[in-house]
């Protein structure tokens, strides 16, 4: 793939359809739940990308039998019934922010463990000892490096009773706890120390270890806490089907409200498990038109009639789709501003400053402060974005190029490093050019009716 990538503008109304992989976020819990359960399980529509692969690697390190079908998006896992097989390993997590938090979690619970967890050059900035506290509170011993990684992990398996945790950088620190809880000595009260923690992940986590087995009475939560009883994992007897990714939807949400027509994204539900589904309402606040069909949602926006209205909104609770209103911002009719997403400057890389760079590349007027960023549109300028390994980057702004801002088809929008898009959508690019090449065949279509 041409690096930099020069993204070539929609010439036509968007009329296609397009299907988006399995969840990220649901892949690698699923992942993670298989291992800790009884028996086999079989894990459906699964994504396989670069941080899906790496929780893998580091499951089969752990001595787990995994068996792949990629064609089949279809993953079998033997667990070990709370047991991990190798007390001992050296697990590169990469870049994965789940594998990251979710794996640190799941070795404490082993009874007599030597682990060391370490990243590339991105994860290494990325804090871990707010859980690397809580859990040596629960009885571990992790020594980090000055509160980043690499980590050294002796596990001696959790003590029950309560602990506190600091969720504000990540809310994945409670869903690790939560999926190691069961495997605690004794009742585990996990108390949060800012309540104001997102919940959309943490609920998602909920549901998906009662699909494993969980008894909903083991699992209670409240405003401030949440509250696991010991119990067991059990694989689901008829498999787990992976819900596909809310976050990619996002982008193909939002591709109307640059090229004007309709576009239908298979496999996304109104009652997606997934918070970042939330998007699709702001894109309705911006002037697109949702219909949600059985198993399809699809977005259409009329550009001859209207422009679109700025996607303004605290993001806290969907914050990975932020990036994509941030992109769509120049095309608003005034200014877009977007709150509630200071804990984003903590991710691949700070998501703040490289959405406000990137948009001041386009020539357009960006104030940021700690948790928001403001964009005022202006007229478009050629650009190279930026995109730090951050796939999300990536993604946004190049449905922003697929905007033919000059009205001569020549792209004018080149993104830097688009394979960092393998973390979780390996082939977004071949999607949103299928969906260009869609377009232009249907109106070629229409044009033979006339």
């Amino acid at each position: 793939m041409q690096d930099p990538y020069p993204v070539i503008p929609f010439t036509v109304p968007a009329a296609a359809k397009v299907a988006v992989p399995g969840s990220k976020s649901i892949t690698n819990r699923a992942l993670l739940l298989a291992a800790l359960s009884s028996g086999e399980t079989r894990l459906e529509n699964c994504l396989f990308s670069r941080d899906t692969e790496i929780m893998l690697d580091a499951i089969k390190a752990l001595g787990f039998e995994v068996s792949i079908n990629e064609s089949q998006k279809r993953i079998h896992i033997r667990g070990h019934g709370g047991r991990i097989p190798n007390n001992k390993a050296k697990i590169n997590i990469g870049n994965s922010g789940t594998s990251a938090r979710f794996l640190t979690a799941m070795l404490a619970t082993c009874p007599d463990g030597e682990f060391e967890l370490d990243g590339d050059a991105a994860m290494r900035k990325r804090p871990i000892q707010k859980l690397a506290d809580t859990l040596n509170a629960l009885g571990c011993e992790i020594d980090t490096a000055n509160g980043f990684f690499p980590i050294r992990i002796r596990s001696h398996g959790l003590n029950g009773g309560k602990a506190t945790v600091d969720a504000s950088e990540s809310s994945q620190f409670v869903s690790a706890l939560l999926m190691a809880a069961p495997f605690a000595k004794g009742v585990l009260n996990i108390e949060l120390s800012d309540s104001s923690v997102r919940r959309g992940y943490i609920d998602l986590t909920l549901r998906m270890m009662e699909h494993f087995g969980i008894p909903s009475k083991n699992l209670s939560a409240s405003k401030d806490s949440y509250q696991i009883e010991p119990a067991s994992y059990t694989s689901p007897g008829n498999g787990y089907q992976i819900e596909n990714d809310a976050s990619a939807a996002s982008y193909f949400i939002a591709l109307p409200l640059a090229t004007g027509g309709s576009i239908e994204i298979e496999g996304v539900s109104r009652n997606s498990l997934q918070g970042d589904i939330a998007f699709a309402q702001i894109a309705e606040k911006a002037g697109a038109t949702l219909d949600w069909r059985a198993d399809s949602l699809v977005v259409s926006a009329n550009l001859d009639t209207h422009t679109i209205c700025p996607l303004s909104a605290n993001f806290y609770l969907f914050s990975d789709t932020f990036m994509t209103a941030a992109a769509m911002a120049p095309l608003a009719n005034g200014p877009t501003l977007i709150e509630g997403i200071g804990h984003t400057r903590h991710q691949e890389c700070d998501r703040i400053e490289a959405m406000a760079s990137g948009l001041a590349n386009t020539g357009q007027a960006v104030r940021e402060t700690e948790s928001s960023i403001e964009i005022t549109p202006s007229l478009l300028t050629p650009a190279t974005i930026e995109t730090y390994e951050d796939h999300r980057i990536a993604m946004s702004f190049a449905i922003l190029g697929s905007y033919d801002a000059f009205a001569n088809g020549k792209p004018w929008m080149n993104i830097v490093d688009p394979l960092c898009c393998r973390k979780t959508f390996p082939d977004f690019f071949d999607v949103l050019e299928s969906a260009r090449e869609q377009s232009l065949a249907h109106q070629t279509r229409l044009r033979g009716k006339k």
